[in-house]
């Protein structure tokens, strides 16, 4: 061939923009726009009202045959379009255009739109409504379009040179052939409406005014179109026999929602109903259409809010139009909720679909989750899911994930069928192009198992979905040789399709957790977030309990809160990774969880001269406890005064059971005098000890524990030294932490110890941190009778682009260490010998991590934290990991 395929395509392309002019029939200002019954002109800035605004008109026009009616506009951001009252359509950067054809009978008809002054992705526009126009096309002719530009994509996207070279010669032949108007005074006309060459040629140092509302289009030059582009399809078809179609895609329209990221909720749920009143009007308008959409709480959302197209959208679910896939309340986080957590977004997402859809989902849709827990399979499996899909792991930033079909086993031993794909056009917000539909493929790693392949198209993270133009391209895509053929299905479906390939075939097995070579920093950003939300499944977990336990009647109350900490758990709010008005809202929300949880928990209980005490957990406890007043109880006890001012209280002849309440009358004596303990600072190491462990505490505020009954020390030297560093990532500040970001360790010292308290119960010290504008309070609290050393920090954080540790080097050998992943535990490697294990640099932990040899071992135990790694001997636990985007001030 003469020259490349990519300069004969970009040749192609610009021949084929002339045609565009050519397909308009009429184009006309739409004028007579309202605000609050005002009439306002174009451009009309509104950036004093409060958003959303409201825009207001009529319209009332005739389509005739073959020919489809747009609007077209801009109004200063994202827009939901509203016609008679009911919600219709949507306009944004890639929803240029609404379809009236269907209202274009010559009745007069209300159209609204409602305009926020931001971008998909929360970016601010300006608050102008620009221009507004009705523009009716000839579909023929954009028929003609379509079909040629899908035959040009191929030529840039496939690999097979002589496919390739077949179109460019039949397609250059056909559009070479037709012979459209070139003197200069109506081709001025056309430029504004070909694309191609718009912005070249007003992207000189002056250049003519262009024409907007004069049209070009003419029976005669469509008639030439038409009867030369029917010789050109039958050549097309013809090159079937030589390069028959290969594949198979199965596709579903798809709009990948963030229940809150770079905008916040309320923002979102406007976003639910832009989306999928454009979803709706693209099922009614083609034939055999699937749209897929996850998380019930956006159609609890949307039922509230437009009742009337929710039940269209049921409509559509009877029809098989619509598929409620996924099964969750939200597409949750899956590394840091715990396990009661994740079986409740499968309970009340799966509870949800059935009420209100008639049908359960067997697909857990997660395509955009930052890594999966060992528990996973279990908890899908119980809950009725046997297909899992992602596209997460295709991130990877060192290691390829082996597999894009396999067997995932879970801890327990369940299995579900793991399903992944990549494509490089956007993952999982694709298209139905060429390039999506061929690299996918070309992508896809087994296809020995089968040669059929999902793909969901749609544009997504903020909404927005699938565009006629993607459906338009269908037809022309399944009749182009050399590539997949394109199919609407529902996943579900696509699933049953592959199980019958893979039936008999030997499907690899994944016995491990879901590990993202990404984004680790989301087990730590947010600080605040992670412990209010592990503080209010704590809450909902006692206050069911004893709602269970005492037989009260406040289970839907308990649900409701249930409800808002699921929501809080979606992938971009709890791991940190979204805006300041999130945090503000979300922390409002879980707060709202707990103080709701701690009063119903009060309500079970009455009596102001009783203390009633309760074990939760699933083993008997020794009873130690605080309370506000001095007072005395109607059982034998020990009780000193805190260096706070409150009392501990020690039952020494008392237990309490798993599960069980013990109630204790007590009575307060006036005037009573109370021993109070002087704090002192202290200028020398220090040790505390009980029965059972001696603990040195070192003027520089770390530690170490000699256990008496093992006769060893925990630590190699000192442990539980505070190191900060440097933390700058290569790309995702509050969702990554580097992997050289260690090479900048700087140790901290405490600039002050004190002993704040001593007595038969415990003993406290106080160690305090001082470094540029932030302050690190610890205090070391040594119980009698414990074999535990509990740590307490308070952090008053004022550190940008910084990670902040605890570092244990324990005296421990072992290979491998146990990380508590809630549902079990899970071993990894404590060393590096692989790249996989280099890799793993920062992973996730939830109560507690255990480094161990055969006769000593050291367990860091904590409320709230789940960045780890062991690294070596060395325990490692992240406390703050602050970045600078999209929350600048996160955790300050």
């Amino acid at each position: 061939m003469y020259r490349s395929l990519e300069t004969e395509a970009i040749r192609l392309s610009r021949l084929l923009g002339e045609l565009l002019p050519f397909s308009i029939v009429r184009k006309f200002e739409f004028q007579g726009w309202k605000l609050r019954n005002s009439k306002i002109d174009f451009p009309y800035n509104w950036k004093d009202e409060k958003a959303p605004v409201t825009f207001t008109n009529e319209f009332c026009t005739i389509s005739h045959d073959k020919e489809s009616v747009y609007l077209r506009g801009w109004f200063g951001g994202e827009s939901l379009v509203l016609i008679d009252g009911k919600p219709y359509g949507e306009i944004n950067a890639f929803h240029k255009e609404v379809n009236l054809t269907v209202y274009c009978d010559g009745k007069k008809h209300l159209i609204e739109i409602q305009t926020v002054p931001r971008g998909l992705f929360g970016n601010k526009e300006d608050s102008v409504f620009k221009f507004c126009d009705i523009v009716s096309y000839d579909e023929d002719i954009r028929e003609v379009i379509v079909f040629t530009k899908n035959a040009i994509d191929v030529i840039k996207e496939s690999k097979n040179k002589h496919l390739c070279k077949a179109l460019v010669e039949i397609t250059d032949k056909f559009l070479s052939s037709i012979h459209l108007p070139r003197n200069t005074e109506t081709y001025v006309k056309t430029i504004i409406e070909n694309p191609t060459i718009f912005a070249q040629v007003t992207s000189t140092w002056s250049y003519p005014d262009f024409p907007t509302y004069e049209i070009t289009y003419s029976l005669e030059i469509k008639n030439e179109i038409i009867s030369k582009f029917e010789k050109y399809r039958n050549e097309i078809s013809k090159l079937h026999k030589i390069f028959p179609k290969v594949g198979k895609a199965y596709v579903g329209g798809h709009a990948h929602i963030d229940y809150a990221w770079l905008w916040p909720v309320e923002e979102t749920k406007r976003k639910i109903v832009r989306t999928f009143a454009n979803a709706v009007q693209l099922a009614k308008k083609y034939k055999n259409f699937v749209y897929i959409q996850s998380s019930a709480q956006m159609y609890e959302d949307l039922e509230k809010s437009y009742p009337e197209l929710f039940e269209e959208i049921k409509l559509l679910v009877n029809q098989g139009s619509w598929e409620t896939v996924g099964g969750m309340w939200v597409e949750s986080d899956c590394n840091i909720p715990s396990m009661e957590s994740l079986i409740r977004q499968f309970y009340y997402g799966q509870k949800y679909f059935e009420n209100k859809f008639g049908k359960i989902s067997k697909v857990a849709w997660l395509p955009d989750v930052f890594g999966f827990s060992w528990i996973l399979p279990q908890i899908m499996k119980q809950a009725g899911i046997e297909y899992f899909v992602t596209t997460k792991l295709t991130w990877n930033e060192a290691n390829d994930f082996p597999y894009d079909i396999c067997n995932w086993r879970g801890i327990d031993g369940s299995e579900v069928i793991y399903y992944s794909f990549k494509n490089f056009e956007d993952g999982y917000n694709g298209k139905i192009s060429a390039r999506s539909i061929i690299n996918t493929f070309e992508n896809f790693r087994q296809k020995e198992l089968s040669d059929k392949f999902y793909l969901s198209f749609g544009y997504g993270d903020g909404g927005g979905g699938p565009t006629e133009e993607m459906c338009e391209n269908y037809t022309p895509l399944n009749e182009l040789p050399g590539i997949p053929t394109v199919q609407y299905t529902k996943v579900e479906n696509f699933f049953k399709q592959l199980m019958e390939d893979l039936e008999g075939k030997e499907i690899p097995v994944w016995d491990n957790e879901l590990y993202l070579e990404l984004h680790r920093g989301t087990y730590t950003s947010q600080s605040r977030i992670k412990t209010l939300h592990k503080t209010a499944e704590e809450e909902l977990r006692v206050t069911e309990i004893l709602n269970t336990l005492l037989d009260e009647n406040h289970q839907e109350r308990i649900d409701k809160l249930w409800k808002i900490l699921l929501r809080n758990e979606f992938h971009d709010i709890l791991p940190g990774s979204s805006i300041k008005e999130v945090y503000e809202h979300s922390e409002n929300e879980l707060k709202h969880v707990i103080d709701e949880c701690i009063n119903i928990q009060k309500s079970f209980f009455s009596g102001s001269d009783r203390i009633t005490l309760f074990n939760p957990s699933s083993y008997e406890q020794s009873i130690i406890f605080e309370f506000d007043k001095n007072v005395r109880l109607n059982t034998k006890f020990e009780s000193v005064k805190t260096y706070k001012g409150t009392y501990l209280y020690h039952l020494p002849d008392e237990n309490l059971q798993s599960l069980s309440l013990k109630t204790f009358e007590f009575y307060t004596v006036e005037n009573q005098k109370t021993e109070n303990f002087e704090p002192m600072e202290l200028s020398a190491n220090y040790i505390m000890e009980n029965n059972k462990l001696k603990v040195l505490v070192y003027t520089d505020g770390s530690i170490n524990i000699f256990s008496k009954e093992l006769e060893k020390w925990a630590f190699n030297e000192k442990g539980n030294i505070l190191a900060l560093y440097k933390d700058i990532p290569a790309y995702w500040e509050n969702w990554d932490i580097d992997f050289r970001t260690t090479n900048s360790i700087q140790t901290l010292s405490a600039t002050k110890i004190e002993l704040l308290e001593k007595n038969s119960l415990r003993e406290v010290i106080r160690a305090t941190y001082q470094f540029e504008k932030t302050k690190i309070e610890q205090l070391y609290i040594l119980e009698a009778d414990s074999d535990e050393l509990k740590i307490e920090t308070k952090i008053d954080w004022h550190n940008r682009r910084s990670l902040l540790k605890a570092i244990f080097p324990t005296n421990v050998l072992s290979r491998s260490a146990k990380y508590d992943i809630d549902g079990g535990y899970i071993e990894r490697p404590t060393h590096s010998n692989t790249n996989f294990e280099r890799a793993r640099f920062e992973v996730p932990a939830h109560r507690w991590v255990d480094i161990s040899q055969y006769d000593f071992g050291v367990c860091v135990i904590n409320n709230g934290k789940y960045g780890h790694k062991v690294n070596g001997s060395t325990i490692e636990m992240s406390l703050i990991k602050a970045g600078i985007y999209p929350d600048f001030f996160a955790d300050e």
